[in-house]
């Protein structure tokens, strides 16, 4: 709509010749500006140097919120009384905001300036509703804003993720996987997980588990940068319910399995420790007074201070683990583990995995967990493997890897690890001749054998027998809380037995005359089943006494008659190969396959 009265001054039409044909000029105008505004479709208004409003259409009375005829020859300040239009003039219409706010609208404006020659008569506005606009504008704005802070998110994550869509395309990875898997982004981002596996880039992948199950995936694995991780595969859904994208967590639990190992070893470490630290510094557990013995704990300092390997060599009961705690409580690594094992106490099948340790799943019934052997638990000390002599060939061969390479590989692993052990081993058997008959690699011998301490049998000796013997009673009192004492015939006694069974066999002997005497002070063997005469300046064996005006035996027939005497007497009093053991200080295990040699036809 057009004003009639703008229309007419603007053609002149009230002048004489202009009056003739003015009603059809106006309404002929007027039917054309209509139609050429609504062309626009946009709202158009127009208002006079006087401010009043001369030309308008459908689109702005819509707008404003009124009729056309209400707006026409209007003065803007009446109708529009805080419309922004109220201040816009001739003069100053360019530098009023296009874009303002009118009846809870947004509305944006183009103004143009109508001039007669070089008179203004009139301001058009062209108004357009971006309403709509402004609110998916900022909608737009906030989703992005929301999209960089959840891309800020999950970039600096400590964890690692991969997404895919469910055909197991790579759309996004942050630096964490970068930094956890040591691939860079740029050679897997559009890359399908299958190729990537195929390629050997990726070792495993979760995508297609995930899809098909519809369900969290979990993994435990070590990656190509050997790096222990958790991968969870997390469906997402789309609104059917089918499997739209997959996110992947991997997490970097290194250092967790790592704390865990070490955790473990220490918890067996104390485990050990409290069945066999030492329970007194090595220097108070020795008791001597020969010359003999004393040389060799001299020889004990000076090895004592290098790594060597060492050999010990002594019959059963003469002091051999007491020997290499000595050793490892003078040496460099005194605070650090001394971790024993008896090779011959340890069946032959756990043996193995005692020895070097085993990994989750390494056998039926190993520990979920895994667990140390004795080589790392005591990394960085010494391992004392007491009757090596017992060692199967197979270990053999293993043990002597170690000695060479100074690694160790866990049952069910691949991947073999540094140890830094001092080895000390000890044996009462001939290995020479076990070389021979072929029972013990002579290669392990020269490694083992670098230093040997060869420790006499206590009838060698005895002149350790007193301080041994005053040793024992003060042990046994402290343990007891009593106050008995040997006499000096008692121990003179003692010093004229032989003592077969060396230092082990006196130290049973005296508890068990402290166990069995009633008086405060032992003189004499009170025991009613002793093998031990007990009327005569002697305390040799009754067999021996007898036999004494006889034919001498060879040293294995003796040996052979004393075993045999022995371990008989020993299952007559104990009834039971563990008791017998025990009253010999042996391991079930020893005394069983002892006794089975030398009674073949008693085991069956």
């Amino acid at each position: 709509m057009i004003s009639t009265r703008f229309i007419t001054d603007y053609l002149n039409l009230s002048t004489p010749e202009g009056q003739k044909n003015h009603a059809a000029l106006i309404s002929g105008f007027n039917d054309f500006f209509d139609s050429f505004v609504a062309a626009a479709n946009m709202a158009v208004m127009a208002v006079d140097m006087d401010r009043k409003i001369v030309i308008t259409n459908s689109l702005a009375a819509m707008l404003l919120e009124t009729s056309e005829a209400n707006l026409i020859d209007q003065y803007v300040e009446d109708v529009l009384p805080k419309s922004p239009l109220t201040n816009v003039m001739a003069g100053n219409y360019k530098s009023i905001p296009r874009q303002f706010e009118m009846f809870g609208r947004t509305l944006y404006a183009e103004r143009t300036l109508i001039s007669r020659g070089q008179v203004p008569i009139a301001l058009v506005s062209f108004f357009q509703d971006i309403t709509h606009m402004e609110k998916r504008t900022e909608r737009h704005k906030q989703a992005r804003e929301q999209e960089l802070f959840l891309n800020d998110i999950i970039e600096n994550s400590y964890d690692g993720i991969y997404i895919t869509d469910r055909r197991g395309k790579t759309i996004m990875v942050n630096k964490a996987y970068e930094r956890i898997s040591g691939i860079p982004r740029d050679t897997i981002i559009g890359e399908y997980m299958s190729n990537l596996v195929a390629s050997g880039l990726l070792s495993t992948s979760l995508t297609d588990e995930v899809v098909s199950s519809k369900e969290t995936v979990t993994r435990t694995q070590r990656n190509r940068n050997d790096k222990e991780v958790v991968i969870t595969g997390n469906p997402v859904f789309d609104e059917k319910g089918e499997v739209r994208h997959v996110i992947t967590n991997v997490r970097d639990i290194t250092e967790l399995v790592n704390l865990n190992t070490k955790l473990a070893a220490e918890s067996s470490r104390a485990d050990l420790y409290q069945e066999q630290i030492l329970r007194k510094a090595a220097d108070e557990n020795i008791a001597y007074g020969s010359r003999e013995f004393e040389n060799v704990l001299n020889l004990c300092s000076k090895v004592s201070k290098m790594d060597s390997t060492v050999l010990i060599l002594g019959e059963t009961g003469v002091g051999k683990e007491i020997v290499a705690q000595y050793i490892h409580k003078h040496s460099p690594r005194k605070s650090k583990p001394y971790i024993k094992i008896n090779c011959g106490a340890i069946p032959q099948n756990l043996l193995e995995s005692e020895l070097f340790g085993y990994v989750s799943g390494a056998f039926t019934g190993a520990n979920a967990k895994g667990k140390p052997g004795r080589f790392e638990l005591a990394d960085t000390g010494t391992l004392f493997l007491d009757e090596i002599g017992e060692l199967p060939l197979n270990l053999q061969a293993s043990l002597l890897r170690v000695l060479q390479d100074s690694e160790i590989t866990r049952i069910g692993d691949s991947k073999s690890k540094k140890v830094d052990v001092r080895i000390i081993t000890a044996t009462n058997r001939n290995l020479e001749s076990m070389i021979q008959d072929g029972s013990f690699r002579s290669d392990l011998y020269y490694r083992l054998n670098v230093v040997s301490i060869n420790i006499p049998p206590l009838r060698e000796r005895k002149l350790d027998i007193p301080p041994l013997a005053e040793k024992t009673i003060q042990d046994l009192n402290r343990k007891y809380n009593t106050k008995k004492s040997l006499s000096s015939g008692f121990v003179r006694l003692l010093t004229e037995h032989s003592w077969p069974g060396n230092i082990r066999e006196l130290k049973n002997f005296i508890e068990k005359q402290f166990v069995l005497s009633d008086s405060d002070v032992i003189d004499a063997a009170v025991s009613p089943n002793t093998s031990v005469e007990i009327g005569k300046n002697t305390m040799m064996p009754k067999e021996s006494s007898e036999k004494s005006s006889s034919k001498l035996p060879t040293y294995e027939e003796a040996r052979s008659t004393m075993e045999r005497d022995l371990f008989k007497r020993a299952m007559e009093q104990g009834k039971s190969t563990y008791k017998a053991a025990a009253l010999l200080g042996m391991s079930q295990s020893t005394f069983f396959r002892k006794y089975k040699e030398v009674f073949p036809k008693e085991v069956r």
